[in-house]
């Protein structure tokens, strides 16, 4: 049943962002920080992709049903396998991954104090992001961002 839930919940926001509307929950105001963290480091900002949101909700979910917090997926493997297997057109490929934090705020502080995290952040070469946020049934919360690169940035 619960299933059934969150697949309708999903359906319904999938209509929502395909009818125009303005989505302004956590997964789009991490983007928007993450963004501020680019002007800050003089570089453009992400354009929200839909593609990579979907890819990033479906990562997100696959951490919270297998309890696997890993960038390597159990089912897809690497992120760029992840864009291939969907067909999704990159040059470029980047992901972060996040646990246990409360809002968007929280993760992003937790990726500025990892070399490796704040350098997908602030990358000039990525163009486009997704961000899939989810909690479990103990209010654990699971992130993940997908980065990419386009040869056109596109939403």
């Amino acid at each position: 049943m619960k299933k059934y839930f969150m697949l309708s919940l999903f359906l319904v926001f999938t209509m929502l962002c395909f009818s125009g509307y303005d989505y302004n929950g956590p997964e789009v105001e991490l983007v928007l920080l993450i963004n501020k963290e680019r002007e800050a480091s003089g570089v453009p900002s992400l354009i929200i992709n839909w593609e990579l949101t979907r890819l990033a909700r479906l990562k997100t979910e696959e951490m919270k049903t297998h309890k696997h917090f890993d960038h390597e997926s159990l089912v897809y493997g690497s992120p760029s396998q992840l864009l291939d297997h969907f067909q999704i057109s990159y040059t470029k490929v980047g992901a972060n991954i996040a646990m246990g934090h409360e809002t968007p705020k929280e993760v992003l502080e937790a990726w500025r104090n990892s070399v490796s995290h704040h350098a997908n952040l602030v990358n000039p070469c990525f163009t486009n992001a997704g961000v899939g946020i989810c909690w479990d049934d103990e209010g654990i919360s699971y992130w993940t961002l997908l980065l990419m690169t386009t040869d056109q940035a596109s939403p």
